[in-house]
């Protein structure tokens, strides 16, 4: 799609996301939830089986960590290709399978990105799976969807509850097959594409619903979140992201014990926008979204606030004054964590205040124990931010306990950690004004964007971190429309490398300490996601189709086999009669490969946001399309290895 900014018409296509709930309904009509977990338990008991992969991070708490250990650092080189499976769609392959027991079978289910095909396939011989079934909606689909859907036409996973495969496709529809047939249970259309709103985010299975959102901050759309009951996919409850209280679902509890967070006695509602721009003020909810089950809290990050010309989100006219804390555009790019059963917000933290770099927020949070400020165990939620810092967080109460950059950051000082917990930003690197370009680090992909992060809960401070290594020049555009479903970024944005042939590096992270454990280059972009197993191995892949692994302590590469096409997917690993499999889709797409996936003009710098800009650098435009899940697993004698998995 074409957009006109300040009479100079760019070429972008949008940042992909989630879905919506169209005729949201707000406040306090939360349908009141049974004691029943039955769901959630369910995906708890098939997580501690260590054969299975049973949700998108492998469990609610989105570790990414496999307990396998037959594949090690030891014979990791051994690993041989086994099977692969096409995925019937070329671009969009940002997800991962998931692998559970269904009727005594193991069975594998997968989707694409559009038109979003899903298929099930029998594992019971694992080295030669058998298609039970596939399914694509044909009728009512929208089209629409995949000329306005922000960052490539992605689907980042399914679910399976109850007998259930869940999953929602790009246009909006979330829609509920029987496992054992692929016959639709449920379907309803939740996203409004004509609205800005387009389905890309997998959801979480908490209790007896499944909990999405959507995302087209970019398309002018506003931003909410909603349960659906898994029985008959009926809303539950649902509330925004942005408006007045009742709307977002604030009470007098929430952050009652982090009040400088935001109490319901401070917040602002619809003046933390000018005139109606919350009802077009994004905060969107696109990413991934975790589950505690024992304290029945979901969280959830939330995306840019509408347009990326930021003083159109200020009632102000000084960068000075939008930055006082009165005009926050909340509750955009903050985490929040809301009551599973009810959607009331028991916490939030806005982590980039007033939003001037496209920052979204719906990077995972990841559920771990930690030995933190003299607390064993203590229950925390770690998130690596798009703004470029790793912020740890006590997740029963929000409470700020770390945050350090884990990417060169300069559009901030740092976040100013036990005192007004704010960003200490700096005023030469924020694009305020229209029309004047500035300079900031990182770019509007993030330090990190989806991608998402592995961890080994055994060792909760380390996290293997899929990065962005970019900067870039931001021009705020005057604005010109304010059309929900037409595009309302209003900015040129050039992203650039600011050191030659360094666009991604996986490394692992010490969140405790702020140190970078080791770091691995690599001149192409690491735009998948991340896996470590009890092994004592991390597996990932870049845009050129590299997939790899490495060793967990050292970072040495031990393997390495080119798929042919650019890895924006996210590694599994699961073990059938006695046997450790690791699964990847291939596929160049996503914001960094869209320029490929949707043939767009090379020469156009700023084209998609400023995505062909960086593929150009890179040579992506060299890189073909793909859309194939490819297994591996040991070979030859290695096969018959020990197997030390309890």
């Amino acid at each position: 799609m074409s957009s006109q900014n300040s009479g100079r018409s760019r070429r972008f296509t949008w940042c992909v996301t989630m879905l919506a709930g169209l005729g949201l309904t707000v406040g306090a009509t939360a349908v009141a939830q049974t004691s029943d977990m039955s769901a959630t338990s369910s995906i708890a008991k098939s997580a501690e089986n260590p054969d299975l992969w049973p949700a998108p991070g492998r469990n609610n708490e989105l570790t990414r960590f496999s307990p396998l250990t037959q594949i090690n650092a030891g014979n990791a080189g051994n690993m041989q290709f086994m099977w692969s499976q096409s995925l019937s769609s070329l671009r969009g392959q940002e997800g991962q399978p998931i692998v559970v027991q269904v009727g005594g079978k193991p069975m594998m289910f997968l989707v694409s990105g559009w038109p979003n095909v899903v298929q099930a396939l029998d594992l019971s011989n694992p080295d030669e799976p058998v298609t039970v079934w596939n399914y694509v909606k044909k009728d009512g689909r929208d089209d629409s969807a995949v000329a306005i859907a922000c960052c490539d036409t992605v689907n980042r996973g399914l679910n399976y509850a109850d007998g259930k495969v869940i999953f929602h496709t790009l246009d909006g529809y979330l829609i509920a097959l029987d496992a054992m047939t692929g016959k639709v249970d449920w379907s309803d259309k939740l996203a409004s594409p004509e609205k800005g709103q387009t389905m890309t985010g997998a959801g979480v299975i908490a209790g007896k619903n499944i909990i999405i959102g959507y995302g087209g901050a970019e398309l002018a759309a506003r931003g909410s979140i909603a349960a659906y009951s898994i029985d008959d996919g009926k809303k539950v409850w649902g509330f925004f992201n942005n408006g007045t209280a009742k709307d977002v679902g604030m009470t007098a509890d929430t952050n009652k014990a982090v009040p400088k967070h935001g109490t319901l006695k401070t917040f602002r509602g619809v003046d933390e926008y000018p005139g109606d721009e919350h009802t077009r003020g994004g905060a969107t909810v696109w990413g991934w979204i975790s589950y505690d089950a024992k304290l029945n809290l979901i969280y959830y990050g939330t995306s840019n606030p509408g347009t990326w010309s930021p003083s159109y989100r200020c009632k102000n006219d000084t960068w000075e004054k939008c930055n006082d804390g009165t005009q926050d555009n909340k509750w955009s790019l903050s985490l929040i964590a809301r009551n599973a059963s009810t959607g009331e917000m028991v916490w939030a933290y806005q982590l980039t205040p007033f939003d001037e770099w496209d920052y979204d927020a719906i990077n995972e949070s990841v559920l771990v124990n930690m030995d933190i400020d003299g607390q064993k165990n203590r229950p925390v939620l770690v998130h690596f931010d798009r703004n470029g810092f790793a912020y740890v967080l006590d997740r029963r109460d929000g409470k700020l306990l770390r945050a350090h950059n884990f990417v060169p950051v300069n559009w901030a000082e740092k976040i100013d950690v036990g005192g007004t917990d704010r960003p200490i930003k700096v005023k030469a690197h924020s694009p305020f004004g229209v029309d004047k370009a500035v300079q900031a680090c990182p770019g509007a992909m993030g330090g990190k964007d989806q991608q998402p992060v592995a961890v080994d809960p055994s060792n909760p401070q380390v996290f293997y971190v899929p990065t962005n290594q970019w900067c870039m020049e931001d021009t705020p555009l005057k604005r010109t429309s304010t059309q929900q479903g037409s595009g309302y970024a209003f900015a040129n944005v050039y992203m650039y490398e600011p050191t030659a042939g360094l666009a991604g590096q996986v490394q692992a992270f010490d969140v405790d300490t702020g140190k970078i454990v080791w770091k691995n280059p690599n001149k192409y972009q690491t735009w998948g996601g991340a896996l470590v197993t009890a092994g004592g191995v991390v597996f990932y892949g870049d845009m050129l189709g590299k997939f790899r692994a490495v060793d967990a302590k050292t970072g040495k590469e031990l393997w390495v086999r080119n798929l042919g096409s650019g890895i924006i997917g996210n590694p599994i690993s699961y073990k059938i009669n006695g046997q450790q499999y690791v699964s990847v889709f291939a596929g160049i797409g996503g914001w960094s490969g869209l320029p490929v996936s949707a043939g767009l003009n090379f020469s156009d710098e700023y084209g998609a946001i400023g995505a062909t800009a960086m593929a150009k650098s890179t040579n992506l435009n060299l890189v073909p399309l793909g859309g194939t899940l490819y297994t591996f697993r040991l070979g030859g004698s290695e096969h018959q290895a020990v197997d030390t998995t309890k």
